[in-house]
């Protein structure tokens, strides 16, 4: 079986509104609903720009990492709000249960196995 690929969306399309934007946008969606993410070219970032900011990404993870490892309080970690902003300290992701929720669905809405 051959694995499909994420489409790369092409921004300028839209911008511009050239032929071809709306199926942009249509794969936009799709790339959501079948990966979670979609991949964009957009002509107004540059390489260095892209660069830059994976490196800001990456020195953020890594002092992050150290000031955790340290015993540093993390302002940034928010278990009030269940990880879902700022940073998870390493171990604490686990999936959430739903057999509750799954279970008070109507049979007709219960997703196939």
């Amino acid at each position: 079986m051959e694995r499909e690929e994420i489409p790369v969306i092409d921004v300028e399309l839209y911008l511009l509104k050239k032929e071809g934007w709306e199926d942009e946008c249509k794969k936009v969606a799709n790339s959501f609903h079948k990966f979670g993410i979609c991949t964009m070219r957009d002509p107004r970032v540059t390489f260095k720009d892209n660069d830059d900011y994976i490196s800001m990404v990456e020195q953020y993870f890594s002092s992050v990492s150290k000031r955790y490892y340290a015993g540093e309080e993390m302002k940034d970690c928010k278990p009030e709000y269940f990880y879902q902003t700022g940073v998870t300290p390493e171990g604490l992701e686990r999936a959430r249960c739903h057999k509750e929720l799954v279970d008070s669905l109507p049979e007709e809405d219960v997703p196939l196995s």
